[in-house]
């Protein structure tokens, strides 16, 4: 039985070192996964990643964080708007967890989260890991969609809603806040049968600098609370001072022209 046993666990961490080296890619979110793999061949097979015939599976490992129950929250914590708003300095510290207002819900699974905020529904989804960069560390491929939520009220109804999707890689978890890179962006028009969609692959910084989208203000009746980029909420004191003294200044020197 002990033979069995070791045979088992060495076979297993044969899999999962030919995993690694063979550039397999093991996929947590399978539903999501399987719509968007037609746009990801190109880019699996430049970086030697095999898809054809893999089962998907979503492993559970106490061992490893990245697998299990934390990865949803961690994505939400920690991972940053900086690949939509690549203009935008700050929005290397933004966070999905610091767009919490009064007007937003959040529902947490194993692998991702869906957080509704004003008029705008959020999607985020690990679809698997692997090693996309070629060194001896797991990378995540991520899905993140921004879609304008479906109203039923007659008065209201919208049969034409958009939705824009991104597919990035996090190449690097070990800091605060975690920077992706997007390989792929969908901007889709989505009807009650059907949807219209246009690809943009192979980004550059001009291309991505184009499609950055306008930071717009979404509100729902009755709201009392604006929701907006968090683009001054950890704003430092020092810089608040700051703005303060500037404005003093201003008022000063407009009181002596008079």
């Amino acid at each position: 039985m002990k033979k069995l046993f070791l045979l088992t666990f060495l076979f297993l961490c044969s899999c999962t070192a030919s995993a690694n080296t063979q550039g397999i890619i093991r996929v947590y979110d399978n539903t999501i996964y399987q719509n968007v793999k037609p746009m990801l061949m190109a880019d699996f097979t430049k970086h030697g990643i095999l898809t054809e015939d893999l089962p998907s599976f979503n492993p559970v490992d106490l061992f490893q964080k990245e697998w299990g129950l934390f990865t949803g929250r961690e994505l939400y914590k920690k991972l940053t708007l900086s690949f939509r708003y690549p203009s935008k300095e700050e929005s290397k510290t933004w966070t999905f967890a610091s767009l919490k207002e009064d007007f937003t819900k959040t529902d947490m699974y194993n692998h991702g989260f869906i957080m509704e905020r004003g008029l705008e529904k959020i999607t985020v989804s690990l679809l698997g890991d692997l090693n996309w960069d070629g060194n001896d560390t797991l990378d995540w491929l991520v899905y993140c969609r921004f879609e304008q939520k479906a109203t039923t009220d007659d008065l209201s109804k919208n049969d034409a809603r958009p939705a824009r999707e991104y597919l990035v890689v996090i190449t690097d978890r070990t800091g605060e806040y975690w920077q992706a890179k997007p390989l792929i962006i969908r901007d889709l028009i989505l009807f009650t049968h059907g949807q219209e969609a246009t690809i943009y692959r192979n980004l550059t910084e001009q291309k991505q600098l184009a499609l950055e989208p306008s930071l717009a203000i979404d509100f729902e009746a009755g709201q009392t609370q604006i929701l907006d980029a968090p683009s001054t909420q950890d704003k430092p004191e020092k810089s608040k001072k700051q703005d303060k003294k500037i404005e003093e200044n201003n008022l000063k020197e407009q009181s002596l022209s008079e």
